[in-house]
């Protein structure tokens, strides 16, 4: 299986480097940055302008709506966007950047750790955004590369027609009731899923026996969040591991489904978004931003996917916990990006891919 994974990963590489999803602008990098807050005036708008492609792995139903609200908010851009799996999409970006082809003008994945890694690359650049005073900044990178959008936890979903009693602890999934009945989402695939790996591996009591623990228990491993959300509402599973904005997003819209968050802490990441060094169209890019950032949009995450605000002052979708009132799993993005890959390659030697 891991010499399938290889493989796979290699026709990405390639195919990557080969085609591009293209945006472009006229725009040179010495332009100020926009005012993209309420009362936006003509000029600035104005300077808002020409195409702009985003990379993400976001949710497609919520960033289609994105793009298409900045377009209506300044008709002369254009953004676009390239979406798959965080793994994928870094993947992407490495085969552009070894050809010189670089598409992407933002990047929006899902974890601290993969924007350390960019910064690495010298694929980031900062940006003082005019927004920093709206949002919690403990998202926020200290030298503003990059900036969390919507801070959300690992968790447990679970199927209540399947279930009686919620579980408490991530070892409730190592109970025979869980053997052979629980589904993941693949490190190798998905970043809030290697940051789960990350954080849980290095959390008191846990650790890699825990991961262990999950293997021995049959545990089924999929690509990414939207696969474990479908097994556990089908019932294919009575629990799962994700993220707490798909389960509660799933919940609303009627699947038979509870999310918990274990006593042990959860692990927290929050979607950055991250202006690349080399888009040619800055002053859009750095508008785009600024609107993902801002209350309309974090307004529509919430009520569309079920994320919870990075801006201060704003409710929390329905059934989740305020940042402050659950124990978060944060190690330093830098740590977590030196023993990365290292963590991945013993996590698919463990569940032999």
């Amino acid at each position: 299986m891991k010499k399938k994974f290889s493989m796979f990963l290699a026709m990405i590489l390639i195919a990557s480097a080969l085609t591009g999803c293209g945006g472009s602008g006229s725009t040179a990098e010495t332009t100020p940055p926009a005012d993209s807050g309420e009362g936006t005036g003509d000029s600035a708008a104005a300077a808002v302008s020409g195409d702009i492609m985003i990379y993400t792995s976001a949710e497609d139903a919520f960033i289609s709506e994105v793009c298409a609200m900045f377009n209506e908010k300044y008709p002369d851009a254009n953004a676009e966007y390239y979406r798959s799996g965080t793994e994928e999409v870094i993947s992407k970006i490495m085969a552009e950047q070894m050809t010189n082809s670089m598409q992407a003008d933002l990047i929006m994945v899902s974890d601290a750790p993969t924007f350390e890694s960019l910064k690495a690359n010298d694929l980031l650049q900062p940006y003082d955004s005019p927004e920093l005073e709206n949002i919690y900044t403990e998202f926020v990178d200290p030298e503003h590369y990059y900036y969390g959008t919507f801070p959300a936890a690992m968790g447990i979903v679970y199927n209540t027609n399947l279930v009686s009693e919620a579980p408490t602890s991530w070892k409730d999934l190592l109970s025979e009731d869980a053997r052979a009945n629980t589904v993941m989402p693949n490190p190798l695939y998905s970043g809030t899923a290697a940051n789960a790996l990350m954080e849980l591996t290095r959390a008191d009591g846990l650790g890699w026996d825990y991961y262990q623990g999950l293997c021995d228990n049959e545990v089924m491993v999929v690509n990414g969040n939207g696969g474990v959300i479908n097994s556990v509402a089908a019932g294919e599973n009575a629990y799962g591991i994700v993220c707490d904005s798909n389960a509660l997003a799933a919940a609303a819209s009627g699947s038979p489904l509870a999310f918990a968050y274990p006593e042990e802490g959860v692990p927290a990441t929050a979607d950055p978004i991250g202006i690349t060094s080399t888009t040619d169209n800055l002053t859009t890019a750095q508008a785009f931003l600024d609107f993902m950032l801002s209350e309309e949009v974090q307004t529509l995450g919430r009520d569309l996917i079920g994320k919870a605000p990075v801006r201060k002052g704003m409710e929390n979708p329905e059934g989740s916990l305020a940042v402050e009132d659950r124990v978060n799993l944060i190690t330093d993005a830098k740590v977590l990006y030196e023993t990365r890959e290292q963590d991945k390659e013993q996590f698919a030697e463990m569940f032999g891919f």
